[in-house]
């Protein structure tokens, strides 16, 4: 039992460290606070002695009063008041300061004692009258000091004591019954000994107890670790796709980006079903469950055959799903993303004014020691563009700027704060024709903030404001705006309004009273809309098509080359014009079929007096093959209006 003796005295000997450190830690500190508030007792009381003699002219006589005064208080131990004019001087207390600096180690450490300030008071006039000096008194400081640090060390011996005598009875207790126990399973194993419940038994019996035992212990450790392996299943799995759940996920990924391996690093897919909500309203709750099972079980099969070991697709929300590919390259991320976009397009089910449900997709490349929390809020800003942008395509998280580097609720704050402070403005460009011609200035929203640093773009800010519900106040800041620039400039102005702000409750109705309220200005503003409203929101665009024209509006309509499906309602709509853009502008040279859908276009579009503009166009070549077709208003990368200067595009920033 030296062992266990010696464990309990090592015990003890640091239970005693710890108590004297933590002893001398509580005395300095104390030591400290008290020496401080010695300070500033003798430094409010100089100051409190030198305003109150120079507040009003005294004689000797009320010197040595006051300095009897306050001596008397018990707070002071030296008080000295000298007045310049006539030398006199009045002291109470020890002849000389003492310095607490002076003296003995073993004072300066034990011993409290209050520095001597000095300070000059002066006559309400202004004139140096004199100097006083006060000393605070450390007695009651002292006497505090030294009785706590008595009481600890006391209570310290006590608990030393107490645990020493502990100790040693544990230590004769288990001496005691280790000696008993050996004794009797020794005497057990003598020949002829007698089994008894004690246990007390002959020595084979205490070999087949223990090999019984064993068997019990190891088909109970067997079941604990089948029990403990199944809790951990359920802990770390969806409750209805079996897929691994956001806290497994989060581990998975915080493990990739902490891998510092020459092939570590990979991509992030994060993909959202954005009519989750809609499904459970219109479809039973068990369809929905088994729904979502099938297809996460469809796309684990699809990610164990393609994506190899390592990859990990995980359910990390309600609607939110991630696929997790480490160590892997550009190509091979890519192909496997395409892989599950297709999956899931063909796992779609179908939906009310919709069609299908609809999927959103984002991918983003992480390297060793990127942040996770700047890679998910990019991946979620990236979401909330493939959400504006109404497709399936993957859009790419790529190391954006700050601003998309926040989460959802960041950008409610930031979103919310600068409707309030108006912190928004219009950066407005004119669109010109191939000849020069103005047709008429676009206008789009830009958000400043208070640091000074470049505006953020609508293009950044409107995805979270149409996932947040914010659009509409936006889209009413950008319209007031564009009249305000109405008011100053001349042209006609075209300002774009979100889908998601047509369907809130009140925006039509504030639409049309702004317009109703300047009249003469509505005749030059053109509303600008997306092609995808004559699919999905067919009446809110008609009743917005109806206000805007009874107040003299025009309206405008965008990417319809990305929604070619609106064509078969565009005569139910009085449009202005028609924009192309996107990938179908850029790929016309190179693709018979579109052109010639281009020129079907145009050709619809006149027949309904209706302009057409093209938007992204990449080369000269492609701005003759759409002149030939009939359009002449372009702006792209390789041609802008077919003069060099409008290159660079004329802002003209209108403050909110």
């Amino acid at each position: 039992m030296s062992k266990l003796r010696r464990l309990l005295l090592c015990s003890a000997l640091l239970a005693g460290i710890v108590l004297l450190g933590a002893q001398a830690l509580g005395m300095l500190t104390a030591h400290r606070h008290l020496s401080r508030q010695l300070a500033q007792q003798s430094e409010s009381g100089a100051r409190t002695l030198a305003w109150v003699l120079g507040r009003a002219p005294s004689t000797s006589h009320e010197r040595e009063v006051l300095a009897d005064e306050l001596y008397s208080q018990g707070l002071y131990a030296r008080l000295r008041i000298a007045d310049d004019a006539s030398g006199d001087s009045v002291e109470r207390g020890p002849a000389a300061a003492t310095d607490a600096g002076s003296g003995a180690w073993h004072e300066r450490w034990f011993s409290l004692r209050a520095p001597a300030v000095s300070l000059p008071y002066a006559s309400p006039d202004g004139a140096a009258r004199g100097t006083v000096t006060v000393q605070g008194d450390a007695t009651l400081a002292n006497d505090t000091l030294w009785q706590g640090g008595v009481r600890a060390v006391g209570l310290a011996l006590s608990a030393g004591l107490f645990w020493a005598l502990f100790a040693v009875s544990l230590a004769r207790r288990i001496e005691t019954s280790a000696s008993r126990d050996i004794s009797q399973r020794v005497r057990a194993l003598a020949p002829g000994a007698d089994a008894s419940p004690s246990g007390s038994c002959g020595l084979e019996g205490v070999d087949q107890a223990l090999v019984d035992a064993r068997r019990q212990v190891d088909a109970t450790v067997e079941e604990q670790n089948a029990r403990i392996e199944s809790l951990q299943s359920e802990i770390h799995r969806d409750a209805v796709t079996w897929l691994p759940n956001r806290k497994y996920f989060m581990d998975r990924f915080r493990a990739a980006l902490s891998d510092r391996t020459a092939e570590a690093g990979g991509h992030l897919l994060m993909f959202r079903q954005r009519d989750l909500a809609q499904i459970n309203r219109h479809l039973s709750r068990a369809f929905t469950d088994q729904w979502l099972r099938s297809s996460a079980d469809r796309l684990r099969r699809l990610v164990d055959a393609q994506g190899g070991s390592q990859a990990l697709l995980a359910r990390i929300g309600g609607s939110d799903f991630a696929l997790l590919m480490p160590r892997s390259s550009a190509p091979q991320a890519g192909v496997l993303a395409e892989r599950v976009r297709r999956e899931l397009h063909s796992l779609r089910v179908p939906m009310g004014k919709h069609g299908w449900c609809r999927w959103a997709l984002a991918m983003a490349e992480f390297a060793p020691g990127d942040g996770m929390s700047d890679t998910l809020a990019r991946l979620d800003h990236a979401l909330m563009c493939s959400e504006s942008a109404d497709d399936d395509q993957i859009a790419p998280a790529s190391q954006a700027a700050d601003s998309t580097r926040i989460g959802e609720y960041s950008w409610h704050d930031a979103l919310t704060t600068a409707l309030e402070q108006h912190k928004f403005a219009l950066a407005v460009q004119a669109l010109q024709d191939v000849s020069g011609g103005l047709l008429h200035h676009e206008a789009s929203l830009t958000l400043h903030d208070a640091s000074g640093a470049d505006p953020v773009p609508a293009s950044i800010f409107m995805p979270p404001a149409v996932r947040l519900g914010l659009s509409a106040e936006c889209d009413i800041q950008a319209l007031r705006l564009g009249l305000d620039w109405l008011y100053a400039q001349h042209g006609a102005l075209a300002a774009p309004v979100a889908l998601g702000s047509l369907s809130q409750p009140g925006f039509l109705a504030r639409l049309e009273k702004m317009l109703g309220d300047r009249p003469a200005l509505t005749r030059r503003l053109i509303i600008e809309v997306d092609a995808t409203g004559l699919i999905e929101q067919n009446t809110e665009m008609r009743e917005l098509c109806r206000l805007a024209t009874q107040a003299g509006a025009r309206v405008g309509l965008t990417r319809l080359s990305q929604h070619f499906g609106a064509l078969e309602h565009l005569h139910e709509f009085p449009f202005s014009y028609l924009k192309l853009g996107g990938g179908f502008v850029a790929g016309l040279l190179r693709s018979p079929g579109s052109q010639h859908l281009a020129a079907t276009v145009a050709a619809a579009a006149q027949t309904l007096g209706m302009a057409v503009y093209a938007e992204d166009v990449p080369d000269t070549a492609t701005q003759s093959i759409l002149e030939k077709i009939g359009i002449h208003a372009l702006r792209g990368a390789g041609v802008n209006f077919a003069r060099p200067h409008d290159l660079a595009p004329d802002h003209q920033w209108v403050p909110s």
